[in-house]
């Protein structure tokens, strides 16, 4: 039964941050999001600033490929957003510990506890969520609270062995939720990454924390705007390597910008047909004025 099953993945922590970490964010947003048919059941909650927990349910008999920027939501400003990497520990062919994946794949009549993290912003205002897969795309239905807390609970009941998948939804009380959508052999299909990934399928790495790296006072003077153009790379695990100053009109303000970004500047890793790897990047870090003395 999943229910056992349920409970050993929740010493993990996989469970647990689906039921417990996203009620710390319930008041700033709410939203809570599911799709249930015969072969698909998924459920999606905000759990942290910039992380979703999916959790996917595979009740077909095929195995599946899932990837970070196949979570897509739009916003009411019309703006879309996608996965950057799962979250998961692993370790890579040369036995080098890694914090971030981007694929997953998941076996028929199997489940996966999903922590998907990106440049998430609009998230109290989604319009609509979906989950690609292959040729479809699922669309999955806002859910209150209390509702989808029942539906949790109706799910850790289900036997993902069972063949009898309607009459197993039947006994458990499930109905559908959601709908799908197929490709229609159209560029339209891709549009939802459009401005979001390269031309050649690269989902860039993303700055997801930028405190504001202050003017030293004596600068503060000059209106000439202030900005240093950094280069660094950017490991797998979205460590901040080899920075460098490209472009400069202040050559003060070049260590401030390098220390500012090295010490709090917080990126995830590019991606690219399932893998994460490491890349350099370039981008531009303005100054802010700091604060005014008090009288």
């Amino acid at each position: 039964m999943i229910r056992n099953t349920l409970r050993v993945i929740s010493t993990g922590g996989l469970l647990w941050l689906m039921l417990v970490v996203p009620q710390m964010w319930a008041s700033e947003s709410p939203n809570r999001f599911a799709f249930v048919n015969s072969n698909y059941i998924i459920t999606a909650e905000l759990a942290t600033e910039h992380s979703f927990v999916v959790n996917f349910i595979n009740l077909s008999d095929f195995v599946i490929v899932v990837q970070p920027l196949d979570f897509i939501y739009k916003s009411a400003s019309g703006k879309r957003y996608i996965g950057q990497v799962f979250e998961l520990e692993h370790k890579d062919p040369m036995g080098e510990m890694q914090k971030y994946t981007a694929s997953m794949l998941l076996r028929g009549h199997s489940f996966a506890g999903l922590n998907i993290v990106g440049l998430f912003r609009e998230r109290d205002q989604i319009d609509e969520l979906s989950v690609r897969v292959g040729s479809q795309r699922f669309y999955l239905e806002l859910m209150e609270k209390n509702r989808f807390e029942q539906l949790v609970r109706k799910i850790e009941t289900l036997d993902l062995d069972s063949v009898n998948v309607a009459g197993m939804f039947q006994d458990a009380n499930i109905r559908e939720l959601g709908s799908i959508k197929s490709t229609d052999g159209t560029a339209e299909w891709d549009r939802d990454w459009e401005g979001l990934i390269t031309p050649d399928g690269v989902n860039p790495p993303k700055a997801i924390t930028t405190p504001a790296i202050l003017l030293p006072e004596k600068a503060k003077k000059s209106d000439e705007k202030k900005a240093v153009r950094i280069s660094c790379l950017i490991t797998k695990n979205g460590g901040i390597q080899n920075l460098n100053v490209v472009r400069s009109r202040d050559r003060n303000l070049e260590q401030r910008a390098l220390d500012g970004v090295a010490n709090s500047w917080i990126f995830l890793p590019a991606t690219k047909n399932g893998e994460v790897y490491e890349t350099m990047i370039e981008f531009d870090v303005e100054f802010a004025e700091p604060p005014e003395p008090e009288p």
